[in-house]
C-alpha cells in the first residue's frame, strides 16, 4: 500500500506539536509559523520544529490541553511567625539515619536507654533516633542550668530581701507595658473571642505571655531537643520528668511532621509564645484561629491555649485574684504567708487583716518580701489557678498586677503607684 509523502510530513508537524508541550506551530502557506503558549514554570524547554512544504495548507492543529498543577500540600503551620525557628513543611525535611550513635551522648548510658523506649514502645525506627541523638548537643549553658536544677542552692535568709521588689521590676516597667499594650492591640479579636470562649479576662492571659516571653521577644534560643536531652540525661533529680518531656516532643514532631532539630525553646525545654512543656501541648494547647493545628508560635493559638489552661484549672469567672490588705495590729504575723493554705474571710477580719477590694470567701494570705515591711496581700482562687502554671507567688503576683497595668493603660488611664515598684 502506497502511502502520500505529504500526508506523512503533515503527520509529523502535528506529532511534534502536541509532543513540545509548549510551543504550538501553525502553517500559513510554505511558512511554519511559530506561537507561544503559555505553559507551567516548570517546563523551561522550547522544542523547535524545522519548516516542512507542504502543497496544501494544513487544518488547524489542536492545542493540547494546558497541564494545570494542584497546589503542593499546605504547608504545616508555621512553627515560628515572628520568633526565630524557621517555618516548616510537613514532611519536607526528611528523615535520615545512622547505623550507630555518635555524638555528645553516644557514651550516654541513660540516652541509650531512651533510644531502647522510644524504639519499642512507640516504634520509633532505632537508626533514625541514632541520628537525632548524634546530632543532639550539650553546650555549656545547658549542661550547667541541668547541674543547678539537680543541685539547687539553699538560699540565705538576706539573699530573701526585697525578692519580690527584684522580681516585680523585672515586668512591672514601661518597656514590658508598653510591649503589652502593642500585642492587646493587634490581637484584639483573638483575645476577645478567648475571653467569650474560656471566661479568662484578656489582661491575664497577657500577663501570661508578657511574664513568659515578653510577648514574643523571648522565647527561647536554645533547641528543644538539646534542652531537653541536657536536662533529662545529666540530671539525677528530675531526670526522669525531662526525659518524660522529651518522649512527649519526640512524638509531637512525629504527629504534625516536624523537624525535631528545628524548634527553639527556653533551656528547660518550654516552647512558644506561652512557653507550654511538650506533655501540655496535647494536654492544653488550643487551635484557636481554627487553622487546622495548635502552633504556639502563632499569637492566636498562644492566646487560647493559655485561656484553656486556666479553664482547664478550675478558673471561675468573675472571681477575685488578688487584693492588698490593710493590718491592724501584729496579729497578721502569726499566719504563714502561703498561695495553698486557705482561710475565712471572716476569720482575716478578726484578726485585722482588712482586703480593700471584693474579695472571695475563703482566702490565703500573702506576706511580699520587699526591702522596707512586707506587703500583705489576701489572694483569691483564681490566684492558686495562675499558680498551676508556675508554682510561685511571685509569679502569679507579677501576672496579676501586669495585668492589672495593662488594663489601665488600655483605659487610658495612668499606672499604678506602687510602694515597692523601685524603677
Amino acid at each position: 500500500m502506497i502511502i502520500n509523502n505529504k500526508i506523512i510530513m503533515g503527520s509529523v508537524v502535528i506529532m511534534s506539536s502536541l509532543i513540545s508541550g509548549c510551543s504550538s506551530n501553525t502553517v500559513k502557506g510554505n511558512k511554519l509559523e511559530k506561537v507561544k503558549v503559555a505553559q507551567p514554570s516548570n517546563l523551561d524547554k522550547t522544542f523547535r520544529v524545522k519548516a516542512v512544504p507542504i502543497a496544501q495548507p494544513a487544518k488547524e492543529i489542536v492545542q493540547p490541553k494546558k497541564v494545570v498543577r494542584t497546589a503542593p500540600r499546605k504547608q504545616v503551620r508555621k512553627i515560628v511567625r515572628r520568633a526565630a525557628v524557621k517555618p516548616v513543611q510537613k514532611g519536607s525535611w526528611g528523615k535520615q539515619y545512622a547505623n550507630n550513635l555518635t555524638g555528645d551522648f553516644s557514651g550516654n548510658p541513660q540516652t541509650l536507654a531512651f533510644i531502647n523506649k522510644m524504639s519499642s514502645k512507640h516504634g520509633f525506627d532505632r537508626r533514625y533516633l541514632n541520628y537525632l541523638f548524634s546530632n543532639t548537643r550539650k553546650t555549656a549553658f545547658l549542661e550547667k542550668m541541668a547541674y543547678q536544677d539537680a543541685f539547687p542552692i539553699k538560699r540565705t535568709r538576706k539573699s530573701r530581701d526585697g525578692r519580690w521588689s527584684r522580681y516585680r521590676n523585672n515586668f512591672l516597667n514601661d518597656r514590658t507595658i508598653n510591649k503589652g499594650v502593642q500585642f492587646w492591640r493587634q490581637n484584639r479579636v483573638a483575645l476577645q473571642q478567648a475571653e467569650r470562649r474560656f471566661g479568662v479576662p484578656q489582661e491575664y492571659i497577657l500577663g501570661i505571655i508578657g511574664v513568659e516571653t515578653r510577648y514574643g521577644g523571648n522565647v527561647g534560643t536554645n533547641r528543644a531537643i538539646d534542652a531537653l536531652s541536657n536536662m533529662g540525661f545529666n540530671n539525677p533529680r528530675r531526670g526522669k520528668y525531662f526525659q518524660s518531656e522529651l518522649e512527649s516532643y519526640l512524638l509531637m514532631t512525629r504527629r504534625t511532621g516536624l523537624n525535631p532539630l528545628q524548634p527553639k525553646a527556653s533551656y528547660a525545654g518550654a516552647l512558644g509564645l506561652c512557653q507550654f512543656m511538650p506533655s501540655n501541648i496535647k494536654r492544653y494547647g488550643v487551635d484557636h484561629d481554627r487553622s487546622g493545628s495548635c502552633n504556639l508560635w502563632n499569637p492566636a493559638d498562644a492566646i487560647g491555649s493559655v485561656a484553656n489552661y486556666f479553664r482547664k484549672h478550675g478558673w471561675r469567672k468573675g472571681g477575685a485574684v488578688a487584693v492588698r490588705a490593710i493590718t491592724e495590729g501584729n496579729k497578721h504575723r502569726n499566719f504563714k504567708s502561703s498561695y495553698k493554705k486557705t482561710h475565712s474571710l471572716s476569720k482575716m477580719q478578726r484578726n485585722g487583716i482588712m482586703p480593700v477590694g471584693a474579695m472571695d470567701q475563703t482566702v490565703r494570705l500573702l506576706k511580699m518580701n520587699t526591702y522596707g515591711a512586707d506587703e500583705v496581700w489576701l489572694a483569691g482562687h483564681n490566684f492558686y489557678v495562675i499558680t498551676r502554671y508556675n508554682h510561685s507567688k511571685r509569679y502569679a503576683m507579677a501576672v496579676h498586677q501586669l495585668a492589672q497595668a495593662l488594663k489601665k493603660r488600655m483605659k487610658g488611664g495612668r499606672l499604678p503607684r506602687m510602694a515597692s515598684l523601685d524603677l
